[in-house]
């Protein structure tokens, strides 16, 4: 008997590639692909006119970015087991991976308040969830340390604009920013407000970092490196969730039902640049200590060494810490050799040993101890939940 191939599963994707966030969502749906030679993917643009020529393919399923209700309207017309990896519009009725937004807030808030920020403020767009979502707990944050925060909502009725070109406010922001009380930190909900916000700093005539830190997410480095100065961003685990999205979609395919709450996973970390190096801490001393410590976080530093570098007593110096940021040296160094830790895990394909030395660690041990006392996760299941696995599932 001639042997029957199989039926090849088409596997619709209906992104826009403006977005690192959706480029980098794409590469975790190759990866996890890479492993079925039956799939194919198809490329389908997220707009009206395109959705109803590609409907006529019939894919077997589909990764979705439903980002208005008529293209979500659209895709559910398809009866395709679908998941959505976008969040901007409420009450979606597709199953969705995505990023705990809550815990993006709360990240960007703790970044604000560790370099010793008073001031808070937040610019975003309305009626788009990851925004709200991601504003709600960076205000939660922000008062529970027990400051207030300044919020400036898009009075725009334009919809969500995958190309980020929008931005007829402003004249408006140019004004609210320079009313704000300063030194203050800003977050916005994603890179491209970020970019915009320090332009309309800009034009205000505001000094960025000195009178004004800005904070995007996405980490995008395209929007994050070629702006002035360059933004600092809350790192998403972008390739995980389309890597988690696809695998979703396989069981569905197999006949799982869909779950009920979506699949969130945390953020990375933050990418620190120059749109928010700033020290804004009302204590010389404990400004030099911090300084010193951040710019030699790849060396094996004692609390010695930075009583060395900072002319006053150490038990003056770690209660002037605790005053200020609630943590003493150790604690400070333990905290900036570990944020140097997460960035190169996520970011290199260094050992773990090699990341361990080039974070100032004596050794892998010693990283792997920090990381349980300091993490929900181990070193190990830090980097697997942030990037997608380079061995693909069989």
């Amino acid at each position: 008997m001639p042997h029957s191939k199989k039926k090849p599963t088409n596997i619709g994707l209906v992104f826009l590639h403006t977005l690192a966030y959706y480029r980098r969502a794409l590469r975790g749906v190759w990866r996890y692909a890479l492993a079925r030679p039956q799939w194919e993917l198809t490329s389908i643009v997220p707009e009206i006119g395109t959705l109803r020529f590609h409907q006529r393919l019939r894919p077997d399923g589909l990764i979705v970015t439903a980002n208005t209700p008529a293209v979500e309207e659209s895709l559910r017309s398809w009866r395709r087991p679908a998941v959505n990896v976008s969040a901007v519009i409420p009450g979606q009725r597709f199953p969705r991976v995505g990023v705990d937004n809550r815990r993006v807030g709360r990240l960007a808030a703790e970044h604000f308040i560790e370099i010793g920020v008073r001031h808070f403020a937040f610019v975003g767009p309305a009626q788009q969830v990851f925004s709200s979502e991601r504003q709600e707990a960076f205000c939660d944050a922000v008062r529970e340390a027990g400051a207030d925060v300044e919020c400036y909502i898009s009075k725009s009725s334009q919809g969500f604009d995958p190309l980020g070109l929008h931005w007829d406010l402003e004249p408006d922001v140019q004004r609210w920013l320079r009313k704000l009380a300063k030194p203050v930190g800003i977050f916005t909900p994603n890179d491209i407000w970020g970019v915009q916000v320090l332009m309309a700093c800009r034009r205000a005539r505001l000094r960025v970092p000195d009178e004004v830190a800005v904070m995007g997410v996405d980490n995008d480095s395209l929007y994050c490196e070629m702006t002035r100065p360059g933004l600092s961003s809350v790192i998403v685990p972008a390739e995980q969730i389309g890597f988690e999205a696809v695998a979703l979609l396989e069981r569905l395919l197999g006949g799982e039902k869909p779950p009920r709450e979506p699949l969130l996973l945390p953020p990375v970390g933050i990418r620190s640049r120059a749109s928010s190096e700033i020290l804004a801490i009302d204590d010389e001393q404990v400004a030099a200590a911090i300084r010193f410590i951040r710019q030699r976080a790849h060396l094996p530093l004692q609390v010695e060494d930075v009583l060395k570098h900072v002319p006053v007593g150490r038990r003056t110096l770690e209660r002037r810490f605790r005053t200020r940021l609630g943590w003493g040296l150790a604690a400070e160094i333990q905290r900036t050799h570990l944020a140097l830790a997460r960035r190169l895990l996520a970011e290199t394909e260094l050992s773990m040993q090699a990341v361990a030395i080039q974070a100032g660690f004596q050794d892998y041990r010693h990283m792997a101890r920090v990381f349980r006392q300091q993490s929900d996760m181990t070193a190990t299941q830090f980097r697997a939940t942030v990037r997608s696995p380079t061995r693909n599932p069989q």
